[in-house]
């Protein structure tokens, strides 16, 4: 397990419990809100699953669809992942994330990544890609991080669109 890159771990350090706010969610587009125990958002989490039915992964991916948080809940499992970080970009935050972030800032840093299962026998299984979008204030130290749109898979990038994220080409 590689439970040290689970940005829920990280937020729980920081804020105590998260609590996961789902915006829109169905068996393959999930899009959340992590908030604290004060109801703040830290996190927009934008998620594409894979392989939800393949049977290392489908008890698990009910549990998650029922509400709770994927990090937490991969951690929980004892399942064996690997999440690893393509890149960070900025992104101009729309009304409805500025909203809920403690700021009025317009952009912020949105960081890509993928988690795959091991199936042992099988080798990696794809599990989701992730978009989180973080709050300013958590956004720096991403400055070596930052890709460019053209080096962003396209199956990443209908993501941003449903979040209603745009790609900026500045470095906040």
């Amino acid at each position: 397990m590689n439970s040290k890159k689970l940005h829920t771990t990280s937020l729980e350090n920081l804020y105590g419990p998260i609590s996961c706010d789902i915006i829109r969610q169905d068996n393959e587009i999930r899009i959340v809100h992590l908030r604290d125990k004060k109801n703040v958002s830290r996190t927009v989490g934008v998620v594409r699953f894979y392989n939800t039915d393949h049977k290392t992964i489908k008890t698990v991916h009910k549990t998650i669809l029922s509400g709770e948080l994927l990090g937490k809940t991969l951690k929980q499992s004892r399942i064996h992942y690997n999440k690893e970080t393509i890149g960070a970009v900025t992104v101009r935050l729309p009304d409805w994330i500025i909203d809920n972030f403690p700021t009025k800032e317009e952009h912020s840093v949105a960081v890509i990544s993928f988690i795959n299962i091991d199936t042992s026998f099988n080798g990696p299984l794809l599990y989701t890609r992730i978009i989180e979008v973080l709050p300013p204030d958590l956004s720096t130290g991403y400055e070596n991080d930052i890709i460019q749109k053209q080096d962003i898979d396209n199956d990443i990038l209908p993501l941003f669109e449903l979040a209603d994220l745009t790609i900026e080409n500045i470095i906040v």
